[in-house]
């Protein structure tokens, strides 16, 4: 039988669908392999049935009704991680964050709107002296599995919107998330501060590439991402604020 899943409407980006991280976490937590690179082909809709569909190879697909939505397989990802930051300049780099004009106030993985009680709500701000923006994270009890884990669904949502910012200024023309390739190393425990790190990638006229990382208060490497951004050449189609 197919496999139906709905997505809440606390788990949105824009205003009227989900955050992309979270959408592809919905198929990457479905495959079988700690790297997984999913393509978001329509805005995913919330509090709607949708139907996770498998192919060949560990493929997977998303659909509603018969509208693809995400598609997503095993995949490598190759990309050059920075060496972490410290926690205390994280924290600060948070502090020092401001985002008056963010596109999606209520977006669940950084909307300034949010609060860090009830959604990831991390705000990357930039760290003196390297070419990177950096955050805290400390993952909710919520997000974790029985063994104190964050699920790979809520390690891909905190993996999404951190590489935005990593090559993307805050004043920055609206983009959306169009494809996220995710590598999953070592557990992201709940209750314990983590540091998350984003640097620019590479820039191909629309489209914006940036890496994000997730990493435990030691410096140990749990989490790495590279997400393709596409510039909306009418941000009132998603609903942006400008």
């Amino acid at each position: 039988m197919a496999e139906r899943v709905t997505i809440a409407r606390r788990f949105n980006g824009p205003p009227d669908s989900a955050q992309g991280g979270y959408a592809c976490g919905l198929l990457a937590s479905r495959i079988d392999s700690p790297t997984a690179a999913v393509s978001l082909r329509a805005p995913p809709p919330l509090e709607t049935p949708l139907e996770v569909r498998r192919g060949d190879g560990g493929a997977l697909a998303l659909y509603d009704g018969e509208k693809l939505i995400a598609d997503g397989e095993p995949a490598d990802l190759e990309i050059a991680v920075p060496e972490p930051v410290p926690l205390a300049h994280a924290e600060q780099a948070r502090r020092d964050a401001s985002f008056d004009d963010h596109p999606f106030p209520t977006c669940f993985g950084c909307g300034p709107a949010r609060s860090r009680d009830e959604a990831i709500a991390v705000l990357p701000g930039p760290v003196p002296g390297r070419d990177l923006v950096a955050a805290t994270w400390t993952p909710l009890d919520e997000f974790a599995g029985p063994d104190g884990a964050v699920t790979p669904l809520f390690t891909w949502a905190a993996l999404d919107c951190p590489t935005s910012f990593g090559v993307l200024s805050p004043d920055a023309p609206t983009h959306v998330l169009a494809r996220l390739d995710g590598r999953l190393i070592a557990p992201v425990r709940a209750g314990e501060p983590h540091t998350v790190i984003a640097w620019p990638v590479a820039r191909e006229g629309r489209k914006a590439f940036g890496g994000a990382a997730i990493h435990s208060a030691d410096g140990t490497l749990c989490a790495v991402s590279r997400g393709l951004w596409i510039q909306i050449r009418d941000p009132a189609t998603v609903g942006a604020r400008r």
